[in-house]
């Protein structure tokens, strides 16, 4: 019997290398680290980058010519309501100042564990959308990769 991680374990392509896993985490420290430090806040890292990852997300969810089932629609609409909300919590817990005339932003620590949750609840709906066989409602990326997890038949 194949466990859901072996699953995708063994699909090759599907699960990222060790080293990739360790610099993405070793980036995300990095990121973490210099908000809660604080940085200056620009306009332009508030609108370009969701803008972009809208674009990806939205190209990438109608790009595979997927037919989505309601369960999909559903778990997706509950994952971007769920995103919204923390989302919006995460913003205002964000400390805002100024330094040497320039508005300023750093994260707190319930900023930071706001985000946390996100990724947690995120995994957790993807493998809610995994069970109920509707890998297309855990979002973009995870809807391709999550079909890796459904155990393989004998």
């Amino acid at each position: 019997m194949h466990t859901p991680l072996i699953t995708l374990a063994a699909v090759h392509g599907r699960f990222p290398s060790p080293i990739t896993i360790l610099l993405a985490l070793a980036g995300i420290a990095l990121v973490m680290w210099s908000r809660i430090q604080g940085q200056p806040l620009q306009a332009k890292r508030l609108l370009v980058l969701p803008a972009v990852f809208v674009v990806l997300g939205v190209s990438d969810l109608t790009g595979h010519h997927a037919h989505y089932t309601a369960a999909d629609v559903g778990l997706l609409i509950a994952g971007g309501a769920l995103a919204a909300v923390l989302g919006v919590a995460r913003g205002a817990t964000i400390e805002l100042f100024t330094r040497d005339g320039e508005l300023w932003q750093r994260y707190r620590p319930l900023t930071v564990a706001l985000w946390l949750a996100l990724i947690v609840a995120k995994v957790i709906l993807a493998a809610i959308a995994s069970a109920a066989g509707a890998p297309g409602g855990a979002g973009t990326t995870c809807s391709r990769s999550a079909s890796a997890w459904q155990p393989r038949q004998p």
